[in-house]
């Protein structure tokens, strides 16, 4: 006997079809797709949405097509194609991602540089602030709106004692100045310093010391920014000519340069 098919039968069926969640696999360019969405291709690439964003914490011109211009979900991607200098918010060409509420650009921006000097100092005691050789009067021009570590190493060391003084250890003194401009205007930095010699049967100079430190700016994308490094040697009547002539002279950068370097770290 033949089974007997109605319209309610039928009707049934594909009720029970339409129901069933359908689990597969999409290959473009392939046949046996490796995962949800395999696209195979030995030349072409996948071109993303292209989006002119305006800033990082801006989701528009993005859109979510079920709800309109809000709530696009988490995960989204994008290729940028603008370019912004408004400040820490600032987009650049290239991939992002939408976290939920800002764009995260998946490929971290770099830029570096560093400026050293050229040469060591000689240095006298309370002639005021001396220019260090290759470290007045620069510029530093920012790629990137954002943060920047600003990383200042110096280094100093003294002269030799004055063999009249009946010591055996002097410790001869100074202070560096970073002048730098920032968007919140001019920046004076003051870093002290010190070197210590001896006297006895074996004198003992140029034990130098080297100092680091880190300061944080907020710059802008395509500003120019001056700084200058100066020392101003103290006093010292402890050392040959009270540090004002011939061997009692400090020095500064003998064997290690004092440097000034430029690191963006992110928006």
């Amino acid at each position: 006997m033949k089974p007997i098919f109605t319209f309610k039968c039928c009707v049934l069926l594909s009720i029970l079809f339409i129901s069933v969640p359908l689990f597969a696999q999409v290959g473009i360019n392939t046949t046996t797709p490796n995962g949800i969405l395999d696209v195979n291709s030995s030349n072409t690439g996948v071109v993303l949405p292209r989006v002119a964003l305006t800033a990082t914490n801006v989701m528009a011109p993005a859109i979510n097509p079920k709800t309109g211009v809000t709530n696009i979900p988490a995960g989204t991607v994008v290729y940028n194609t603008n370019n912004t200098t408004n400040g820490v918010n600032d987009v650049y060409k290239g991939i992002y991602v939408w976290n939920g509420t800002r764009w995260i650009n998946q490929f971290p921006l770099k830029h570096s540089e560093i400026f050293k000097q050229t040469g060591h100092e000689r240095t006298r005691s309370n002639q005021g602030y001396k220019n260090i050789d290759n470290l007045v009067n620069k510029t530093f021009k920012a790629k990137y709106s954002g943060t920047y570590k600003i990383e200042l190493s110096v280094n100093y060391g003294g002269g030799y004692v004055d063999s009249n003084y009946d010591i055996n250890v002097a410790t001869q003194k100074g202070n560096f100045r970073l002048t730098y401009e920032s968007e919140s205007g001019t920046k004076n930095k003051i870093i002290p310093a010190k070197a210590i010699s001896t006297d006895g049967n074996t004198q003992f100079y140029l034990i130098w010391e080297q100092h680091k430190v880190v300061y944080y700016e907020t710059l802008r994308a395509g500003q120019e920014y001056d700084f200058s490094l100066k020392f101003d040697q103290s006093d010292s009547p402890e050392f040959v000519g009270n540090g004002n002539s011939g061997s009692g002279l400090g020095y500064i950068g003998y064997d290690i340069p004092c440097s000034v370097e430029f690191t963006y770290l992110g928006s």
